[in-house]
């Protein structure tokens, strides 16, 4: 009889549990499981045993007499365990995606960095990937988000561009397929020059696809001002706006989502000045209880899972984001991202 196969449940379980073992032992402290983990293993070991099935079954058949309902039934087995393998596979990339272990929180030196090469378009199962394509609802006509306006830089930081007809902006790939429900989010990000008629987003959270899509928590940088602004599909409202002059300055933005409560904070690397907010439901309630709240404004529900996006466009309203300036030919607006940490 021909060698066993490696897709033995016994080997993939002790692989798995070689993984889980240099999981916890790289961390200084007690880390919490990625539910996306949980899941992916749990996908695995079902994979694995019912390729062990087939694999028993068609041993079983190679040894009756040949026929062709048996050499048919063989076939099929065949293509049954090549299926399983490959999906296999799948989750083994999946598992090595979201083995991300950041050395433990201290300072930005333990930022996570970005890969200094291009992403590869379309390939949506990278920390990253470009938004592309205009937003006539809240972008001027001939404005888009261009793929090339997002530039790696060999230190390991992101560069976002904008002009007089392109922004940039990025989705968190990686941190949609995980479909988390809690997190804290961190990047740290530095405005070359805060421009009236742009919008700075350096940090928001977004529920896109979800069961109740369209909510969101959002750092917006307008006119010389951080706003802290919540989105439930039918419009924004402002919870807290902040002046500060940001021009060239090294800031940390984190949202941190934990049931029942959200915190949003915002800290200078320059001069160590901080500020935050905490949002409940109970907050949001009485919020929506104000004249000219958008209809429907509630706290974003525990259980829909969000994912954070980076943003750097022009906005259709002077009113909030102020009137564009049009830039000297070969002039951008920048903003450069310098590392990230997304943890449970």
């Amino acid at each position: 009889m021909a060698a066993r196969p490696l897709q033995h449940p016994l080997l993939i379980a002790g692989l798995i549990l070689c993984i889980l073992l240099l999981f916890v032992v790289s961390s200084r402290s007690k880390p919490v499981m990625d539910p996306a983990l949980n899941r992916s293993f749990s996908q695995l070991a079902a994979l694995s045993e019912q390729i062990d099935a087939e694999f028993r079954e068609a041993a079983q058949l190679r040894r009756a007499p040949p026929s062709p309902e048996r050499n048919a039934q063989l076939a099929a087995l065949d293509a049954s365990m090549h299926a399983k393998r490959l999906e296999a596979v799948r989750h083994w990339h999946d598992i090595g995606a979201l083995m991300e272990l950041p050395p433990p929180w201290h300072e930005s030196s333990h930022l996570v960095l970005f890969p200094s090469e291009p992403v590869r378009r379309h390939d949506y199962s990278q920390v990253y990937h470009p938004i592309e394509g205009p937003q006539p609802g809240k972008m001027p006509y001939g404005f888009a988000l261009r793929f090339n306006r997002v530039i790696p830089m060999p230190d390991g930081s992101l560069l976002h561009r904008l002009d007089q007809r392109g922004g940039a902006a990025i989705k968190w790939e990686r941190e949609l397929q995980r479909a988390r429900t809690e997190g804290h989010y961190v990047v740290e990000a530095t405005i070359n020059h805060v421009r009236s008629g742009v919008v700075y987003a350096p940090l928001w959270l977004f529920s896109e696809g979800s069961e109740e899509p369209g909510h969101e928590f959002d750092f917006e940088i307008v006119n010389g001002f951080i706003e802290y602004n919540l989105h439930n599909g039918r419009g924004g409202f402002n919870m807290r706006r902040v002046e500060r002059n940001l021009n060239g300055e090294r800031m940390r933005y984190e949202i941190i989502r934990r049931p029942g409560e959200v915190t949003m904070r915002v800290t200078s690397l320059t001069d160590d000045w901080m500020d935050e907010l905490v949002i409940t439901p109970a907050d949001v309630a009485e919020w929506a209880r104000q004249p000219g709240a958008p209809e429907g404004l509630v706290f974003p529900p525990d259980h829909i899972p969000m994912f954070p996006v980076t943003e750097l466009w022009r906005c259709i309203w002077p009113a909030w984001c102020g009137n564009w300036r049009a830039l000297p030919p070969g002039k951008f607006v920048e903003m450069t991202v310098h590392g990230y940490r997304f943890d449970p």
